[in-house]
C-alpha cells in the first residue's frame, strides 16, 4: 500500500514519494511515481515561458513561478490524472498530459498605462490583494483579478506589482521576456482608464496608443479584450482582434497594418516602418524607447536604466548589423550623445523613407518614353544622319581633308556630358584630397555593391557617400534656414539648431563641410533586388533627387554629422559621369 513517509505532506511527496510495489507491478501498468514524474516533466515545460510572478486570482496572493506546481498539485485535475494514467501506453501520450495540464496554467496579462501611485509588489500583503482597503490605488489589481476570474483563468499578471523591481536580475528577465509573456498569454485585458463609451472616436482618442510598452504588448497578445474605465468590455465579443470596427480603429490608431495587428511575428525585416510605429509613443524612462522595442525586433540586450538614449543607440546598431538597411540612415533631428551618425530616439523616423528607385523612370509604363530614352534615341539618330552624310561626301569626293565628325560620348550611348577643367569643376573635388580612400567609381559599385555601413569597436561608422564639397553657406533669418551651394548640385536649404559657419564661395574654408550621399545598395539592383542594373539606369537613379546629409570635417579626420530639423533634399546638376564614385567617410 502507498503510504506518505512520516513529516511529509501530500505537496512534499510529490518528489520523495515512491511506491513500494513498483517492481510487482503487472505487465504494461506503470506506478504514481512514473505518472508523477511525467506531469512535472510537462509542467516544467509550460512555467519555463511563463511569468516569473503571478497573482491567483482566486485567493488574490502573488505567487512565484516556481510554487505554481504545487498549487497544480492540489487541484482535482491532478488527481484525476493520476487516477486515469495507469499504464505505459497512457503514460507515453505526451501530448494528452499536456493538453489536461495546460488550461490549469492559462493566465491573463494587464496592458494598461501607468497612472499615479500604483501599487508595486512589496505593497501587495501575503494575504493577497482581497484583504486591501477598498481605496482607488488597488482598484486596478482587484478588478484585474476580478475579470480574470470570471472568465475562468486561475492566474494574472500586471506589472506594477508582478515586478520585484529590488532585483535587478528579475527586470532584466522580466523586459527580456515580456513580449513572449504576452504573447503566451490566453487573454490580454486593455484597460483604456480614459474611454468612457464604445465608439471608435473615443477609442483613438485613448492616450494607450501613445505609451512606449503598449506597442509590443498590442502586437504580441493573440487574444485581446478592451475594458473602458469602468472595467465593462468595449465590445462583447471574446476576441476584438476578431472584431472588423475595432481592428480598422486600431489600424487609424497605431497605423500598423491590420495583418500585423491580426498575428505578428517579430523579426529586424522592415526595421524603418516599425520604428516609425514608436515614433508619437512616450516612455517614462528615456531607455525604454529602446527596451520597449527588443520584443518587436526579436533579440534582447542588457538592461542598464542610467544610460540614456544610447541605449536606443544600441538597439539601432544591432539592428543594422543584422540588417544592412540604409534608410536607417535617413533621419531627422537630434542625434546620439554616442555617434552623430544614429538618431536619439525613434521620433527621428517621422519621415517616410525617402523615394531611392520609385522616382526612376524604369518604372513607368512600357509605351511612355523617359526624358532619358527619348534624348538618347533622338541622339543615335541624329548620329547615324552624320555618318550617312560624312560617307557620302567621302564617295563623291567632297571630303576637304577635314577630320570626320567623332563622338565624344560615353562608351554607355549616352547623351555626352561636357567635362570641363575649371577649378569648380561638378565632381573633380579637387579640394577634397584629404579624404581618407580613393573612390569606388560606378562600375565597381555594380559589380559589387558595398555594405551601406560598417560599425566599428571604437562606436565609429564607416559609411560609403557620394561626396560634394559645400561651396557656399549663409544664413536667411526669414526663413529661418541655411541656403547652400554644393559642387555639381542644384542650390538647397537646411534647418539647423546649429550655428554654422557662413561663407562665400570666394572665401570658403577647404573641406570644412561636405554634402554628401549615402550609399544605398538598393540603387544598383531592379525592382527584385536580385539583377543588376545597366550603368545608364544607375547614373539615370543617381540623377533623381536624393535624401542627404551635412557632415563636418573634423580635424581628426573624422567627419560629424549637422543634425537637421528637415531632411536635406538635393540633386545633381548633371547626370553623374562614371568617374563619379563613393568614398568611404569614418562617422564619429
Amino acid at each position: 500500500m502507498f503510504r506518505i513517509p512520516d513529516g511529509q505532506s501530500s505537496v512534499e511527496s510529490f518528489y520523495t514519494a515512491r511506491d513500494d510495489r513498483e517492481d510487482d507491478l503487472p505487465p504494461g501498468r506503470v506506478s504514481k511515481q512514473q505518472v508523477k514524474q511525467a506531469i512535472q516533466d510537462v509542467a516544467d515545460s509550460i512555467l519555463r515561458d511563463m511569468p516569473l510572478r503571478l497573482l491567483n486570482t482566486e485567493d488574490g496572493k502573488i505567487y512565484a513561478r516556481s510554487a505554481l506546481i504545487t498549487k497544480f498539485e492540489e487541484s482535482e485535475r491532478f488527481r484525476s490524472i493520476l487516477r486515469l494514467t495507469t499504464t505505459k501506453s497512457a503514460l507515453e501520450q505526451k501530448q494528452y498530459i499536456f493538453e489536461v495540464v495546460k488550461p490549469f496554467f492559462e493566465y491573463t496579462m494587464l496592458s494598461h498605462r501607468w497612472e499615479g501611485d500604483e501599487p508595486g509588489f512589496k505593497d501587495i500583503p501575503q494575504e493577497g490583494v482581497y484583504t486591501l482597503s477598498t481605496t482607488p490605488r488597488f482598484d486596478k489589481v482587484r478588478n484585474l483579478c476580478d475579470k480574470a476570474r470570471g472568465r475562468k483563468f486561475r492566474w494574472a499578471w500586471i506589472d506594477t506589482c508582478c515586478i520585484d523591481q529590488g532585483s535587478s536580475a528579475e527586470v532584466q528577465k522580466s523586459i527580456s521576456s515580456m513580449f513572449s509573456w504576452y504573447r503566451g498569454s490566453a487573454l490580454t485585458i486593455i484597460y483604456l482608464s480614459d474611454v468612457v463609451e464604445s465608439s471608435s472616436q473615443a477609442l483613438l482618442l485613448s492616450e494607450w496608443f501613445r505609451r512606449g510598452w503598449t506597442l509590443q504588448e498590442l502586437l504580441a497578445a493573440k487574444v485581446i479584450r478592451l475594458y473602458k474605465k469602468d472595467w465593462t468590455p468595449f465590445s462583447p465579443e471574446s476576441n476584438h482582434k476578431d472584431v472588423a470596427e475595432i481592428l480598422v480603429a486600431l489600424e487609424s490608431a497605431t497605423g500598423i497594418q491590420k495583418s500585423y495587428l491580426k498575428f505578428y511575428s517579430p523579426s529586424v525585416e522592415h526595421p524603418r516602418m516599425k520604428l516609425r510605429w514608436a515614433r508619437n509613443r512616450v516612455t517614462k524612462e528615456k531607455e525604454d524607447e529602446a527596451y520597449c522595442l527588443m520584443g518587436i525586433f526579436g533579440f534582447t540586450m542588457s538592461v542598464t536604466y542610467g544610460e540614456g538614449d544610447q541605449a536606443f543607440s544600441r538597439l539601432l546598431m544591432e539592428i543594422m548589423r543584422r540588417t544592412g538597411d540604409a534608410t536607417l540612415l535617413d533621419w531627422i533631428g537630434q542625434p546620439s550623445t554616442l555617434n552623430s551618425c544614429l538618431p536619439s530616439s525613434p521620433s527621428c523616423f517621422s519621415n517616410a523613407p525617402f523615394a531611392t528607385t520609385e522616382m526612376c523612370f524604369d518604372g513607368l509604363p512600357h509605351p511612355v518614353l523617359s526624358f532619358a530614352l527619348a534624348a538618347k534615341v533622338v541622339y543615335v539618330f541624329k548620329k547615324a544622319i552624320r555618318r550617312a552624310r560624312n560617307s557620302s561626301r567621302v564617295r563623291d569626293g567632297h571630303n576637304t581633308g577635314q577630320e570626320l565628325s567623332v563622338d565624344r560620348s560615353d562608351d554607355d550611348g549616352a547623351p555626352h556630358i561636357p567635362r570641363t577643367t575649371s577649378s569648380q569643376s561638378i565632381f573633380s573635388l579637387r579640394r577634397s584630397t584629404s579624404l581618407p580612400f580613393e573612390g569606388i567609381p560606378l562600375a565597381r559599385l555594380l559589380e559589387k555593391p558595398p555594405w551601406p555601413y560598417t560599425l566599428n569597436a571604437e562606436i565609429h561608422i564607416t559609411v560609403p557617400c557620394f561626396v560634394h564639397e559645400v561651396l557656399s553657406l549663409y544664413f536667411t533669418p526669414v526663413s529661418g534656414s541655411y541656403s547652400c551651394r554644393a559642387d555639381g548640385i542644384r542650390p538647397f536649404s537646411l534647418v539647423t539648431s546649429e550655428t554654422l559657419e557662413t561663407f562665400t564661395p570666394d572665401h570658403h574654408p577647404s573641406s570644412r563641410y561636405l554634402l554628401a550621399r549615402t550609399w544605398d545598395p538598393r540603387l544598383s539592383y531592379d525592382s527584385s533586388n536580385v539583377y543588376h542594373i545597366t550603368m545608364p539606369l544607375l547614373r539615370q537613379r543617381l540623377k533623381n533627387q536624393f535624401f542627404a546629409i551635412l557632415l563636418e570635417h573634423r580635424r581628426d579626420g573624422r567627419f560629424r554629422r549637422v543634425s537637421t530639423g528637415e531632411r536635406i533634399v538635393a540633386e545633381l546638376e548633371r547626370f553623374p559621369p562614371q568617374t563619379y564614385g563613393v568614398r568611404f567617410l569614418h562617422l564619429q
